[in-house]
This record gives structure tokens, sequence and C-alpha cells, in this order.
């Protein structure tokens, strides 16, 4: 908690000074961690090398990895109503025509039938499956999928593919609007040449052996150091890394997702982010003969039980922004950054702000048009985001003001002009097979 505390208090010290409770001290305490920075500095880009290097060993060593992180199973109290899949809902691997891209858990849902099993689902269908299958809460869910339609789908029917559209346009797998670079286990849209949606056996190497090193387990100090090994990977060697605030926002939060909807039990109350659990649910199949990992359908191990009260995104920010982002800073746009106003809260009610500059991704005509948008979209959010809730002003909501979250959005890089890559691997997910066995410095094309 120490280590955690330290960084944090470095990178975010108006959030950690105004919000000491959040970080789990005093304000006396965070200025003594404040002082300890330098030498944390020296400690961690050493204990970074070293776990990569092991991941880039002997194929034992991935193997043993594995083996030194098996047989965590979950305590606390385990509601047997929790237990998933519920009865009538059966595995079945997606067929050729289905669709399935970045995201595991909408993935797995599908899998399942908590979703349509053609990977095509709509607004109200994944705010109900994603509160079954992993009691996701209706606020996280209702930012997510609103975000997914507008910049993916359909805003007609409300609709989206869980990964590429018809003819590789639209869907999740559209990269920089919900994905994003930086993610917990898919390789960046650029560096993968448009393949932004399959597992990577070596980040899943790299995801275990810092496992290893750690707890054992999954959890928030484990993904924490998976998110900084990525997002150093990524500065070094990704010239189109574009840190547009609200993808940037999900890459951060799918970290702490690991532990908080992927552990079997309640994470913090018993549940454990164990290898069985996290390695089924997103699909990583280990070839003992090799040492690398298959990415097969993702499916809920044996005897798996979800969290027992709802995850929502007040706590999905804090915990992204306290324990995963410190690790390593990739500056958005946010005009609270530095100041004490960069807080959970202010950052929703910025994503609210943010609708008018992110229209130009997904609507192309007249502002009758994206106006049509917005409206749909603060309708959506304004039950859960509004007044009533977080007090988010409705005066800086009119579309006369500026893009205040994504000025650049025309520029090299950005979601309006992405780098030219070639479109071959943008389609929907292919299982069975292994994808980057070695870390891509350079788009992996051919």
């Amino acid at each position: 908690m120490r280590f955690n505390l330290a960084i944090a208090g470095a990178v975010l010290p108006s959030l950690a000074l105004g919000f000491p409770q959040m970080m789990g001290g005093t304000k006396e305490e965070i200025l003594d961690m404040l002082k300890e920075r330098a030498e944390l500095e020296k400690r961690e880009p050493d204990l970074v090398s070293g776990l990569l290097n092991t991941v880039g060993g002997l194929v034992k060593t991935v193997v043993s990895d594995v083996d030194g992180i098996l047989g965590s199973v979950a305590g606390g109290l385990l509601n047997p109503n929790d237990k998933r899949p519920e009865p009538g809902y059966t595995f079945q691997a997606p067929g050729a025509g289905d669709s399935r891209g970045p995201c595991p858990g909408l993935n797995l849902l599908a899998n399942y039938g908590y979703l349509p099993r053609n990977g095509y689902v709509n607004f109200g269908q994944v705010l109900d499956a994603t509160a079954r299958g992993f009691n996701m809460g209706t606020d996280l869910a209702t930012v997510l999928a609103t975000f997914a339609v507008l910049a993916n789908g359909d805003l007609v029917t409300e609709s989206f593919y869980l990964g590429s559209g018809p003819g590789s346009v639209g869907g999740l797998n559209r990269h920089s609007t919900v994905e994003a670079d930086i993610s917990p286990n898919r390789e960046d849209y650029y560096l993968g040449c448009g393949d932004n949606h399959h597992l990577s056996s070596r980040l899943f190497q790299q995801n275990v052996a810092f496992a290893k090193a750690g707890s054992g387990k999954f959890d928030m100090q484990t993904m924490a150091q998976q998110y900084s090994a990525s997002a150093d990977f990524s500065k070094a060697n990704n010239p189109f890394l574009y840190a547009f605030p609200f993808p940037q926002i999900v890459s951060v939060a799918a970290f702490s997702f690991y532990p908080a909807f992927f552990s079997n039990g309640t994470f913090g109350a018993g549940g454990v982010p164990n290898y069985e659990s996290i390695s089924s649910i997103i699909g990583a199949k280990l070839d003992r003969s090799t040492g690398q990992f298959s990415y097969v359908p993702e499916r809920w191990p044996e005897n798996w039980y979800r969290r027992s009260y709802p995850y929502g995104a007040v706590q999905a920010l804090t915990d992204g922004f306290t324990q995963i982002y410190p690790s390593n800073i990739v500056v958005p746009l946010f005009a609270q950054l530095g100041t004490a106003n960069f807080n959970a809260t202010n950052i929703l009610c910025d994503i609210l702000q943010g609708f008018r500059s992110i229209t130009p991704l997904i609507v192309a005509g007249t502002e009758k048009d994206a106006g049509t948008a917005i409206s749909w979209a603060l309708g959506k959010l304004d039950p859960v985001l509004g007044i009533g809730s977080l007090g988010c002003p409705s005066s800086v909501l009119s579309p006369d003001q500026p893009d205040i979250l994504f000025p650049s959005a025309s520029q090299t890089g950005g979601p309006i002009n992405s780098p030219s890559v070639q479109a071959s691997k943008a389609g929907n997910n292919v299982y069975n097979k292994v994808y980057f066995t070695a870390a891509p410095s350079k788009p992996a094309c051919s």
C-alpha cells in the first residue's frame, strides 16, 4: 500500500493531498511518501526490466510462472445466486460470422447468450447483460454503452457490433473511440497493423510474470505494473500513440476491471483475481510445449462467482486513476490536471462536455445531425451523470462550446486522420491461434 500511495502522491499531488482518505492515508503520510519518490523511481525500472527479461527467456520459465500462481481460491461470503453462468445460459463458441472484438467481457457474455450470440448488440441488452454477468454498475455501463453506440454503432437502433462492423466499418474494433492503445493484453492499433482485438501472447506472458513476482494474483498492483510496462513500450515504439481522453479513460479502467470484474468472488471481500479465472475469461490457453498462449473463446471457469455488489463509474475511475494510472503517466487533455479539481466526479463531467468533440468521428453531415447525436447521448447520460446525481453543470454543454477535450482530432494519429496501415487484420476475432509471440516494435503487417 505504501508503494502505490507514494507513486500516486507524486504524480497526482492535488488529488492525494485534497482527498487523502481516498488515497489511504493522511496528508502527513502522503507528504512523507513524496519524499521517497526519488528512491522508488530508481527501483521500479529495474523491476520492470528484470521481469521483461524473464518473459523473454526459456519456455520453461513461462510454464513455471503459470504453475507458480495456480491454486488460489475464492474466499469470503459467496452467494449461490451469484454463481455464473446461470441455468439456461450455456457456452457456445462463436461461429465464423459472429462478431467478437477487443472486449473480453462482452465477448464472453455473447458466448453464453447473455448478449446476442451474433455479436450485434443494443444499448439495453448491454446494460442488462453486464449487470447480470459481472454486476457492473448501471452508471458505468451507461457511459460505456453510450460511447459505443455514438462512436461505433447505429444511433437509430442504438446498436453496435462487438468486433468489426460490416466491411470492417464501425464496431468496437474502431480505433481510439472506445477501444484504445495501451490495453491490458491487446497490441496498439498501429503496432499491430490494425490488429487491436486479438489476445497478445507476449503481453499475457508479461502479465503472468508480474503476477508471479508479486502476490501471485492479477490484483491492482500486478495490473499497475502491466500498465506501466505497456505504456513505456507504446511511448517508445508507437509514434501515433494518441491520448484522446475518453478512450484513455477506458484504457486505464480496463486494467482495474481485471480484479474488479474477473475475480472469482468480490475483489476486496475475499474474491481472488487468480490465474484460473483471468486466463479463462480473457481466453488465454497455455501451450506448455512452446510457452505461448493461444487465443481461445472467452468463458467462465468452473465454480465462478460474480462480485456480490455493483462496481460503478466513480469507483472504476478512482481505482484506475489512483492505483493504475500513477504507475506511468500518459498525459491526457483534461483542463483540471494538476489542480484540486482533478477527481472522479469532474472527469465524468468532462466526458459530458466532450461529446461535441467526438461527434465529427461518427456524424458526417449537417449541424442538425450532430445536434441529434448529442441530444441522444445526453439523454442517456443525464439520469446517471447529470445534475440530479453527480451535479455536472448543464451550462457547459452548449453546442457553441469549443472542443475542450479533443482539439487535435484532425492531426496525424488522431481518430479522424489515423495512420495508414493494412486493413487485413481489422476484421472479427479468429480464435484458436497464437498472436504476437514477440513485441512488435514496428508495425506487424506481415
